[in-house]
């Protein structure tokens, strides 16, 4: 399942981008996550306009794991993750 999510992240003068904390969408009352560990898999080249990340996330003291791609130009998060995993239900 991939799904548009919102992400407060970290960037560097290098250019590197570090996703710091998730929510899944904005209203008032919606939860964020704290993303504890993340990966950066593949960053945007000239051919693939996206960088991949494989995170971990914690809420309520339960750890998920999840796929992030974050597309520069249009400025915007996905996430992936697996249907029958725990995050798809929240």
């Amino acid at each position: 399942m991939t799904k548009r999510v919102y992400i407060i992240a970290s960037f560097n003068i290098d250019g590197d981008v570090q996703p710091l904390w998730l929510r899944l969408s904005l209203e008032p009352k919606a939860p964020c996550y704290k993303i504890q560990d993340c990966i950066c898999n593949k960053k945007p080249t000239r051919y693939q306009d996206y960088a991949t990340y494989r995170c971990t996330v914690a809420y309520r003291n339960e750890r998920y794991e999840i796929g992030l791609h974050y597309y520069p130009q249009p400025c915007y998060w996905t996430m992936t993750i697996n249907n029958s995993s725990a995050m798809a239900k929240l």
